[in-house]
C-alpha cells in the first residue's frame, strides 16, 4: 500500500500558523505582505499619541477640585457632621450617621487620589474619633495604612470598599434632610462621593407607605434622589421597578440556561495564553507566554497571602522541603497571587476542586500541579519531548491527558510523575484531546487535518476520523457521548455520529477559525468561539438531530444565536454545571 507523502513545505506551513495562532494573532497575512495602509509616517504617530494621551487623563473636574480646595472639603464635611449633630429627631439622627462612615473613608481616599498624602493623613486623625464601632474601627485601622492609590490594590478590604457601592437605609425624613444639605452646602467632591459609592435604600416602613398612597396624590409629588434625578411619580414608579426586577431575577434563576458571562483580562491581548475558571465558580487562572500564572478570586472571594511560619531554628528531626513558600513578590498591585515554576509559554489548564489543585502545560515540555492552599506547585510532571500544547481530564479527574508538539497523547495520573499510556499515530502536532463521557474512549485532534479516537486502557486506536480541510484546534463529546464535534481552521464545525462513524452534519457561521467547543450539561446547545472574538450557540434540536447521515448535503449554513463579545481573543469558552452556565474568558484592550 502507496502512503501519501507529506510535502515539507505544507508541514512547516502549518507549523507557523499554529505557532502564530497560539499566540492569538488573528490575521496571518500582515506578516507575508506588509500593506501600505499599515504603515503610518512620524507624523501620524506623532498626532496619534497626543490624542491618545489627551484623552487618557483621570476626570479633570474631580482632580482640579480636590486637590485645589481641599480645605474646602474639609468644611464641607464639618458641616456635614454638625448638621447631623444638631437634628433634634433622634431617629434621623441615627439614619444619617450610617452615611458619615463611607463618606468619610471615601473623602480620605480621594485625597489620597489627588497626591496630597499629609492633608489625607490630618484629615483621618481630626475625624477618627467619631466613629467607635468595632468594625468601624477595625476598618479604619486597616485605611490608616494606606498611603496611595496604588497600596489600595494590595488590601482586598480596601479594594473591595472602594469598588463596591456602600448600602445606606433612610426614611423619607432623612433622605429630605440630606438632599438640603447638600443643595445647600454640598461640595463637589462630596456630592460625588455621594452619588458614586453610596447607595441610598428607602425603608422599607416608608416605601409600604408610598405604595398604599393613591395614584392621584403621587401623581402631585416627584421623589428628587440625591443625583438630582426626578421620579414621576415616585410611589408607582418604586413599585412597578421593584416587580419588574424581582420578575427578571425570577425568570433567570428558574431558567436551565444561564447567559453567557465573559470575563475580561485587560491589557493582556499579547500575553495571556490561556485561562480557565473554577467549577464552583470562585476563582480564575490566566496562564501568559512570561511563563506565570496569575490566579483572581471571583465575587466575594478574596485570595490572601498563606500565613506560612518557617521556624527560626532549624532541628535535624525537621523534613527536608523543598517548597518555596510565596514572598511579597508573588501578589501583584492588582491582588492576583502570582505562580511562578514554569520556563516558557502556559498553554492550557484545568481545576481539580477535590484536592483544590491547578493543573498547567508548557512550552517548557512539563506539566505541573500546583496547591491552591498555599499557591506552591506540589509536582512537576515530565514525559513529553516538545511543548504541550493541550491537557483535558476524565470524569471524577481521576486521569489526566496531554497532547505535544511530539505527535503524541500521553495518559498521567495525580500520583505519578511518568505517563501511563502513550498514544502514537498522529503525523503532526497533537492539537486536542477530549475523555469521552466514560472515560473508555480518549480523542485527539492534530495538525494533520485528522481526529483519532483512542482506547484509553490499551493505547489502541479504534478510529481515524478524516475529512477535515485544516488544523483541529478543538473537539467536544456530547454528553450523552454519542457525537463528537470537531473545528479547526476551516471555519466549520463537523458533528460526528460514534454509532456509524460518519459525519452527521457541517455547522458553517464564523467567520474565522474556530478554536473553542463545549456541549451544555443537558446536551441542548452546542458553543463554539472563533478566533475574531465571537461566540454561536448552535441549537442541537436545529442543526444536529435533524441531520441525516449518509446524505449528499450535509452543511447547514444556519443562523445560531451571535455573541460579540469584544474581546480580542478567546482564552477559553466552557460550560459550568453551575445553573448550566456558559463561562467565555477573553483579552481586552
Amino acid at each position: 500500500m502507496k502512503m501519501k507523502r507529506t510535502n515539507k513545505l505544507d508541514v512547516i506551513n502549518a507549523t507557523v500558523e499554529s505557532y502564530l495562532k497560539r499566540r492569538r494573532y488573528q490575521d496571518l497575512d500582515i506578516f507575508k505582505k506588509p500593506e501600505k495602509a499599515n504603515c503610518r509616517s512620524s507624523e501620524e504617530m506623532t498626532l496619534s499619541v497626543t490624542a491618545e494621551c489627551g484623552t487618557s487623563r483621570d476626570n479633570s473636574i474631580v482632580f482640579s477640585a480636590i486637590s485645589n480646595d481641599i480645605t474646602a472639603l474639609d468644611q464641607a464635611y464639618q458641616k456635614l457632621r454638625q448638621c447631623i449633630a444638631g437634628l433634634s429627631d433622634e431617629k434621623t439622627k441615627v439614619e444619617l450617621k450610617n452615611i458619615l462612615f463611607p463618606v468619610f473613608c471615601h473623602l480620605y481616599l480621594e485625597i489620597l487620589h489627588a497626591g496630597n498624602r499629609l492633608a489625607a493623613g490630618q484629615f483621618l486623625k481630626n475625624y477618627q474619633a467619631d466613629f467607635t464601632l468595632d468594625k468601624e474601627r477595625d476598618f479604619l485601622e486597616e485605611l490608616s495604612t494606606v498611603f496611595s492609590i496604588q497600596d489600595i490594590e494590595l488590601r482586598p478590604y480596601i479594594k473591595n470598599f472602594r469598588s463596591r457601592k456602600y448600602k445606606v437605609n433612610l426614611s423619607d425624613e432623612a433622605h429630605i434632610v440630606l438632599q438640603k444639605f447638600l443643595s445647600k452646602h454640598g461640595h463637589v467632591v462630596l456630592m460625588q462621593v455621594i452619588n458614586t459609592n453610596i447607595t441610598v435604600i428607602k425603608s422599607v416602613s416608608d416605601l409600604y407607605s408610598v405604595i398604599d398612597e393613591s395614584e392621584e396624590e403621587n401623581e402631585k409629588k416627584a421623589d428628587v434622589t440625591i443625583n438630582g434625578h426626578v421620579e414621576q411619580p415616585g410611589g408607582t414608579s418604586v413599585d412597578r421597578d421593584m416587580r419588574e426586577l424581582q420578575e427578571a431575577i425570577r425568570s433567570i434563576q428558574n431558567s436551565a440556561h444561564q447567559p453567557l458571562r465573559i470575563f475580561t483580562i485587560n491589557n493582556a491581548i499579547e500575553n495571556a495564553s490561556a485561562g480557565i475558571i473554577t467549577p464552583s465558580m470562585d476563582k480564575m487562572a490566566v496562564g501568559f507566554s512570561t511563563s506565570e500564572i496569575r490566579l483572581w478570586g471571583i465575587g466575594d472571594t478574596v485570595l490572601l497571602r498563606p500565613n506560612v511560619r518557617i521556624p527560626s531554628i532549624p532541628l535535624a528531626c525537621d523534613p527536608v522541603s523543598s517548597v518555596e513558600y510565596l514572598d511579597d513578590g508573588d501578589i501583584d498591585e492588582a491582588g492576583a497571587i502570582i505562580l511562578r515554576g514554569h520556563s516558557d509559554v502556559v498553554h492550557d489548564m484545568r481545576f481539580i476542586p477535590e484536592p483544590e489543585v491547578l493543573l498547567s502545560v508548557s512550552s517548557d515540555k512539563d506539566m505541573r500541579a500546583w496547591r491552591l492552599e498555599d499557591y506552591t506547585c506540589a509536582a512537576v510532571y515530565s514525559g513529553h519531548n516538545y511543548p504541550i500544547w493541550c491537557m483535558d481530564t476524565s470524569v471524577f479527574n481521576l486521569y489526566i491527558a496531554t497532547g505535544s508538539h511530539d505527535r503524541t497523547a500521553k495518559l498521567w495520573t495525580l500520583d505519578r510523575t511518568f505517563p501511563l499510556r502513550i498514544y502514537a499515530g498522529h503525523f503532526m502536532d497533537v492539537n486536542c484531546v477530549r475523555f469521552h463521557p466514560n472515560t473508555n474512549y480518549l480523542a485527539t485532534g492534530s495538525a494533520d487535518k485528522t481526529v483519532r479516537l483512542w482506547n484509553k486502557d490499551d493505547g489502541n486506536l479504534l478510529r481515524v476520523y478524516t475529512g477535515a480541510r485544516s488544523s483541529i484546534y478543538s473537539l467536544a463529546f456530547s454528553p450523552d457521548g454519542k457525537y463528537l464535534a470537531s473545528s479547526g481552521d476551516d471555519k466549520s464545525i463537523s458533528i460526528w455520529d460514534l454509532a456509524t462513524n460518519e459525519v452527521l452534519t457541517e455547522l458553517k457561521g464564523h467567520q474565522d477559525s474556530v478554536m473553542s467547543l463545549d456541549w451544555s450539561s443537558d446536551g441542548e446547545y452546542l458553543a463554539s468561539a472563533s478566533i475574531d472574538g465571537t461566540v454561536h450557540l448552535w441549537s442541537t434540536q436545529d442543526y444536529i438531530k435533524k441531520g441525516n447521515p449518509g446524505s449528499s448535503n450535509l452543511t447547514s449554513i444556519a443562523n445560531p444565536q451571535t455573541f460579540a463579545t469584544n474581546c480580542s481573543s478567546i482564552l477559553s469558552l466552557r460550560y459550568y454545571n453551575k445553573n448550566n452556565s456558559l463561562v467565555c474568558i477573553g483579552t481586552a484592550v
